[in-house]
C-alpha cells in the first residue's frame, strides 16, 4: 500500500507538469455587441455591456472580476467593475453579458445631466484588462474597444 502511494504521487506530479506546459493562446475581444442601461441617475449608472469574446483554446477558462474605464461620447463614466466571475467555453466565439456598475463621483455634473436626459447613438470606449485563467494560471488580456452604440433603448 505504501509503495502504491509513493508511485501515485510522482505520476500525478508529472501529469500536472505536462498539462500545464500547453500553450495558452490569448483570448480576443471581438467588440461591443450591445449596451443596455438598467438604471441611471445622479448617483451612478448600472448597465449591462455585451462583449464578444473569442477563445481559441481547447479548454474553457474563467474571467475574474476586472475593472474597465468607460467613456461615453467624451464623458468619463469612471471605473466600471465586472461584478461576477464569467466562464468562457473552449473553442467558441460568443457574446457575454458583463454587469457594469459605476458611480459619478469623479464626473462633471453637467455631463451626468446630459447622460440622464439624453440618449441616442454615441461612441462608447471601454478599456482595461480582462483577468482570465484556470486553476492557478491567471493572465491579463488588454481590452481597448471604441464603437458606436445606441443608448436610447432603456428597459
Amino acid at each position: 500500500m505504501r509503495a502504491l502511494k509513493l508511485l501515485v504521487l510522482p505520476v500525478l506530479f508529472l501529469a500536472f507538469c505536462f498539462t500545464s506546459c500547453k500553450d495558452f493562446k490569448e483570448a480576443q475581444c471581438t467588440g461591443v455587441k450591445g449596451f443596455k442601461i438598467n438604471k441611471i441617475g445622479p448617483q451612478g449608472i448600472d448597465a449591462d455591456i455585451l462583449l464578444g469574446i473569442k477563445n481559441p483554446n481547447h479548454m474553457g477558462f474563467s474571467i475574474y472580476r476586472s475593472e474597465f474605464d468607460v467613456i461615453y461620447s467624451g464623458i468619463n463614466l469612471g471605473k466600471a467593475k465586472l461584478s461576477k466571475r464569467v466562464h468562457i467555453n473552449g473553442d467558441t466565439e460568443k457574446t457575454y453579458s458583463f454587469n457594469l456598475k459605476s458611480n459619478f463621483k469623479d464626473a462633471n455634473p453637467m455631463d451626468v445631466m446630459k447622460l440622464v436626459t439624453g440618449g441616442g447613438k454615441g461612441m462608447i470606449e471601454v478599456s482595461g484588462d480582462l483577468k482570465a485563467g484556470k486553476f492557478y494560471l491567471k493572465k491579463r488580456f488588454p481590452v481597448k474597444i471604441k464603437e458606436r452604440v445606441d443608448m436610447s433603448s432603456r428597459d
